[in-house]
């Protein structure tokens, strides 16, 4: 399953999801290609948000794993790992980031990346997944959100391809010493950087701001919070975290 073998390198894009998508409806793409892209002008965010990187100064690429065959019960196996994968190549260049349910990388309490994952499904089983990342780099100034960038956290300004085979370095490690097998391990490690687990929080759910605070995410992707002493789970718009 290791990814990187191939690497395609666009100008600009609407968005490298797209893109390797396109490719695989056309069965012009191989599994672990890599598509990586200098700008994107409609790149994809969670929810079907827009994603927004200045264009040569942050890292945004897109993944195709193919034959995943991992039932559909069990999908968010995939967003630990990606996670994580993320997360121990951050700690490796001096951060100390964290995982903010479903699919943000925190540092500090500010987003520095995201990740999307595209699922095509053969039954109840996952045939590949299209996975997107942004990870903001040299940016110093963000208009209308509060974000970060291993510039600002470090001072160091890094080449993002650099960046990008650091990462590939980092999923094939994780891939290779976690098993489908040893998905408890995975688990284990995930919750150590997940976001606020065991803080108590404000949150906004469909009956308005209450505090709770996480205390786990189930192999479905539930984010399960405690409130009031009972047990709630949240699907992905379902919960709000008031930052």
């Amino acid at each position: 399953m290791e990814i990187g073998q191939k690497i395609i390198h666009l100008d600009s894009v609407d968005s490298t999801n797209n893109y390797v998508a396109n490719l695989l409806n056309d069965g012009k793409i191989e599994h672990g290609t890599v598509v990586l892209a200098d700008a994107q002008f409609a790149g994809k965010g969670q929810r079907h948000a827009i994603w927004s990187a200045k264009a040569g100064e942050n890292l945004t690429f897109t993944v195709l794993l193919d034959n995943v065959n991992l039932s559909v019960s069990r999908q968010f196996y995939l967003n630990r790992l990606i996670s994580l994968s993320f997360v121990r190549f951050l700690c490796k260049i001096g951060l100390s980031p964290s995982i903010k349910w479903p699919n943000d990388i925190f540092v500090g309490g500010k987003k520095i990346g995201g990740i999307l994952i595209e699922n095509q499904l053969s039954q109840h089983q996952i045939k590949s997944s299209i996975i997107g990342i942004g990870l903001n780099i040299n940016q110093q100034v963000f208009e209308g959100f509060t974000a970060t960038s291993t510039f600002l956290e470090t001072g160091v300004y890094r080449n993002p391809k650099d960046i990008l085979y650091g990462f590939i370095d980092a999923f094939n490690k994780t891939w290779i010493n976690y098993s489908e097998a040893s998905a408890f391990n995975i688990k284990k490690e995930y919750s150590k950087f997940l976001y606020l687990i065991n803080q108590p929080f404000q949150f906004e759910d469909k009956d308005g701001l209450f505090e709770g605070k996480i205390i786990d995410v189930l192999d479905s992707g539930l984010l399960v919070v405690e409130r009031n002493g009972e047990k709630v789970h949240y699907n992905l718009k379902e919960i709000v975290f008031k930052l």
